[in-house]
């Protein structure tokens, strides 16, 4: 259980790790005319690298798919719309659009949702905007009122 925290904790950093494993095993270098890979005498190691590469993204994804299984549970469990479309307008959200809603209704800020999501303003209005729309409301206090404090 220590290690899975310590692995969502810091998800967003084994795509960094993968690419630079997966940059050092296919750098090339050129000379003489020939472009040759650095580590071209070890394919054992480029091999290593490529794998460990691709397990540590494997377990990006899985890590991700359990966060988004979790906030979408928590966004359910939070919900006190009056009526039962609640549950088919909040399949109708994208995973992200969920990963934002979660966010919101936890009440953090556009600015701490960025920063957590690792996006752009625009990006955030975008998805606030279609989250509005597809669950008919028109601000985020309408959407706090709706669910339970």
């Amino acid at each position: 259980m220590k290690m899975e925290n310590i692995l969502s904790k810091y998800h967003k950093h084994l795509l960094v790790v993968a690419l630079i494993l997966s940059s050092i095993a296919i750098s090339i270098r050129g000379s003489n005319g020939e472009v040759k890979l650095v580590l071209h005498n070890y394919p054992a190691l480029i091999t290593l690298l490529i794998t460990v590469s691709l397990f540590l993204v494997a377990i990006y994804f899985q890590i991700n798919r359990k966060k988004i299984s979790n906030l979408s549970n928590q966004i359910k469990e939070q919900s006190q719309f009056k009526d039962d479309r609640i549950d088919v307008l909040l399949d109708g959200l994208t995973e992200r659009q969920r990963e934002v809603y979660g966010l919101i209704i936890s009440g953090k800020t556009n600015k701490e949702v960025m920063t957590e999501l690792f996006i752009e303003q625009s990006t955030l209005k975008s998805h606030i905007n279609q989250i509005y729309r597809k669950l008919d409301i028109r601000s985020r206090r309408e959407l706090k009122s709706k669910i339970k404090t």
